[in-house]
């Protein structure tokens, strides 16, 4: 294997972890982690869903003669609430990496306000209101307790930054018959603020990019979609 092999307890992968904690860092009155809004008369945020808000399908493979991975789409739709904000929310700033030993691309970073609510700033496609058990709940900035749905415009990883590129995703010296694999960091942070309070949630998720590369004759070039379920 060469170095587009990645191994969980290899030190480039801590080194690659490390660099996406510092992506995502959170402190003061954030918190981070996944699941249900925290039980707590403090402002608090949450990113609701399952994975497949970052992600579609397992273990995408490319077969490719040539050892190439074109292109890495992502398309997220993701969930964001909160609770506790007595004076409703100002702005909401969503962003999201994609790391591999090679470094951390910011694919997206876009910020909704109250003052522009029916605003669709560069990358998000579409917003909505929701709030727990109502997906179709009108978007209130005011709301002490609220939330929204963001969907964002489908997004080329690889042409987001220098690290998480098609020289970086590719095996170009894959014998025939061996495959290859390069794990990507997939980190969405969401930062939440309003009336002199603030909170964010971070949540991270993996995607395995493989090159496939097999014996005898095979189909040239390809593309890695990992658009939301």
């Amino acid at each position: 294997m060469s170095d587009h092999s990645r191994n969980g307890g290899s030190s480039e992968a801590v080194s690659r972890r490390s660099l996406l904690s510092g992506v995502a860092a959170v402190g003061g009155s954030g918190l981070a982690g996944i699941g249900a809004l925290a039980a707590s008369s403090r402002p608090a945020a949450a990113v609701d869903g399952d994975p497949a808000a970052f992600e579609a399908g397992d273990a995408p493979t490319v077969t490719s003669n040539d050892g190439r991975i074109e292109s890495v789409y992502l398309s997220p739709r993701v969930t964001v609430s909160w609770t506790d904000f007595s004076e409703g929310v100002e702005r909401v700033t969503l962003s999201l990496a994609v790391g591999a030993d090679a470094g951390v691309d910011e694919v997206y970073r876009e910020t909704l306000t109250a003052a522009e609510s029916d605003a669709t700033p560069g990358d998000v496609a579409s917003v909505e209101g929701s709030t727990e058990g109502n997906a179709d709940a009108p978007l209130d900035f005011d709301a002490v307790d609220g939330g929204l749905a963001v969907r964002f415009a489908r997004a080329d990883a690889t042409a987001r930054g220098d690290a998480v590129t098609s020289e970086t995703l590719s095996a170009t010296d894959l014998p025939g018959g061996e495959a290859e694999t390069t794990t990507l960091d997939v980190v969405f942070r969401a930062d939440v603020a309003g009336g002199g309070d603030e909170a964010t949630v971070v949540r991270t998720t993996t995607v395995d990019v493989t090159v496939e590369n097999p014996a005898g004759d095979a189909t040239a070039g390809g593309e890695v979609d990992v658009d939301a379920a």
